[in-house]
């Protein structure tokens, strides 16, 4: 999951943790053209292709498939290279590749409160029969579209458009009065 690059605790509680995480490498990839751009993705990264609505870890990357044809990908640490630039350079034509570096937040939210928390403005059943570890989808989230990646150890990674992250901290604040 998100390694910290600027980070910040917003709640620490016997149930509930919330962290603000800037992330450091952040990339949006989508295939052009019906093309298959998964396995060429995979390979870069050196890692299984995850399953659509899931998501997989090596020791540098998180690579979530949000969609037909979509992903998203995280660097882990600050590498030497854009990793947007070097997947354009792998993918080539077969997928349109965007810096998302300083377009997003992470919110961390870790613990027996986390669910309910989300629970609170998701349009999606957060259930863990429902939404269990390694799950990666697109949801609304106060009525934002967000990504959610699902971690074992009911954690949960909030991926928000940075425009909004003000936002959705101030709704975090606001969420868990009872878990402070």
């Amino acid at each position: 999951m998100a390694e910290p690059g600027r980070a910040h605790r917003i709640l620490s509680g016997e149930s509930l943790t919330i962290e603000r995480i800037e992330p450091q490498d952040l990339v949006l990839v989508g295939a052009l053209d019906g093309a298959d751009a998964g396995p060429r993705l995979a390979a870069t990264l050196a890692c299984a292709a995850p399953a659509p609505n899931r998501w997989t870890e090596t020791e540098d990357h998180v690579l979530a498939s949000t969609g037909a044809g979509r992903w998203m990908v995280s660097a882990k640490a600050p590498a030497a290279s854009s990793l947007a630039a070097r997947l354009e350079a792998a993918l080539g034509a077969t997928a349109a590749v965007v810096d998302f570096s300083h377009g997003r937040v992470v919110f961390a939210l870790e613990g027996q409160g986390a669910r309910v928390v989300l629970a609170k403005g998701c349009t999606v059943d957060l259930r863990p029969a429902k939404l269990a570890a390694g799950a990666a989808i697109v949801a609304a989230l106060t009525k934002l579209a967000v990504t959610i990646l699902v971690d074992e150890g009911e954690r949960f990674e909030v991926y928000v458009a940075s425009s909004y992250a003000d936002h959705v901290e101030e709704w975090l604040t606001a969420s868990t009065r009872e878990f402070a």
